[in-house]
């Protein structure tokens, strides 16, 4: 007769299937995770660049200066429009940074990343590239006048040309700018030219960060299922 103990336990056959049961688990958890890990990154990405371009037009509006926001999505060369190189404090690339350009007038109001100004930037998230991979039009509130928005920024300067950066007056009035044909200037365009929009990507879903003529922010992502993106 069989003891307490012996009908209480294990046969080898059961162990082995149990252990096969959760590494099955397992492997079908991790993938899952990464997932979930990958968007959360992305969103908290979108969520810098939104929240940067909000930064920005509430200093320039609270300290009176022109403030520059740069995206570096390799449009331009990874450089300011002087040729200065968009970099953090250790002199690694910055995907976004935050220039104090001065008040309007100023001697170094100029556009650029001049010694003394105060300059804010921001890593590189893992695994979140510039553009879409997905999204097949632009986001709601995006004119997209130079048809750019697959390759990250639609933000043009006055004359339509795309480029990878935005100007706030002190007014907080979002404005395009030129790359002015004398070095160390440039020319901030009126209102209506600094609406304009930023997409990023993980590889699996795209969101676009849409900023009106007025400067209000407002985040989207593309429903893959829908093939349309949120409002």
């Amino acid at each position: 007769m069989r003891t307490a103990r012996e009908r209480t336990g294990f046969t080898l056959l059961e162990v082995m299937v149990v252990a096969a049961v959760l590494g099955l688990m397992a492997a079908m958890a991790v993938p899952a995770w990464r997932n979930v890990q990958a968007n959360n990154r992305l969103r908290d990405a979108a969520g810098d660049v939104a929240d940067t371009l909000s930064l920005a037009r509430a200093r320039a509006i609270a300290r009176g200066d022109n403030f520059v926001v740069y995206f570096n999505t390799g449009l331009n060369g990874g450089t300011d429009l002087c040729g200065n190189a968009l970099v953090d404090a250790n002199g690694d690339p910055a995907p976004i940074l935050m220039l104090d350009d001065g008040p309007p007038g100023g001697a170094n109001s100029n556009c650029c990343i001049d010694a003394g100004e105060t300059v804010e930037t921001l890593p590189g998230a893992t695994g979140v590239q510039w553009g879409v991979d997905f999204a097949a039009v632009p986001a709601p509130g995006d004119a997209d006048p130079a048809a750019n928005f697959a390759n990250g920024s639609t933000f043009t300067d006055p004359a339509g040309a795309v480029r990878e950066w935005v100007a706030f007056r002190p007014d907080g009035i979002p404005v395009g700018f030129n790359d002015a044909a004398v070095p160390g200037s440039c020319t901030l365009g009126t209102t209506g030219t600094g609406a304009g929009a930023v997409y990023v990507n993980n590889d699996r879903r795209d969101i676009a960060i849409v900023m009106s003529p007025l400067g209000g922010i407002k985040v989207h992502s593309y429903e893959r299922s829908g093939a349309a993106w949120t409002n």
